[in-house]
């Protein structure tokens, strides 16, 4: 438990020095720092051969809130979930996921040029999550990270296609445990 709660703190003391540090730098236009998206996707449980097959798969829904500190780095919250199948049982694993995550916008990092004027971006985003498994009745600290294709529709709307990954002890089956995933999403900004 201490673990989980040292990893807290200092994940969030970087992130709190760092949006410090990036705010100082902030330069880039003022509109459209907000963010709100919603993701649909598949999920899995595991990543080793015996973990694909059809019944493994189920559906998830993402939903995310979020503000960029500049044009490169942001922060965000969300929640993932419903449920997951195991190639163990035939029962729907039902969970909810709260998580906080540091977000780079790893084009914008790369190229200086103004992030309104491109169609597409690379995103990458991790950060640590609350995992209530209902399932078992437990709950537990886990991390997420992910790589997001973003495609712009418009000035305030963008498509987004996500693989990502919850990754942690005992999500299901008692060790190092991964719920991999991939979504298809759409994101507003203002």
């Amino acid at each position: 438990m201490m673990k989980y709660i040292f990893k807290i703190i200092f994940f969030s003391i970087f992130l709190i020095n760092s949006s410090l540090l990036l705010s100082q730098v902030n330069n880039f236009d003022t509109e459209k720092k907000w963010f709100l998206g919603v993701d649909l996707g598949v999920q899995m449980s595991g990543i080793k051969s015996e973990d694909f097959v059809q019944s493994n798969y189920s559906p998830m829904i993402r939903v995310v809130g979020g503000k960029w500190l500049n044009s490169s780095f942001g922060v965000q919250i969300g929640y993932q979930g419903r449920y997951f199948n195991t190639i163990a049982d035939n029962d729907k694993h039902f969970y909810n996921f709260y998580f906080f995550e540091g977000v780079l916008n790893f084009k914008n990092l790369i190229l200086k040029q103004k992030r309104d004027n491109r169609f597409y971006d690379l995103v990458f985003h991790a950060g640590l999550g609350y995992f209530q498994n209902r399932f078992y009745g437990n709950s537990s600290i886990h991390y997420v990270l992910g790589a997001a294709n973003n495609f712009s529709l418009s000035k305030k709307t963008k498509i987004k296609l996500d693989v990502g990954a919850i990754v942690g002890w005992d999500i299901y089956q008692g060790d190092d445990d991964i719920l991999p995933n991939l979504s298809l999403g759409f994101i507003y900004l203002f």
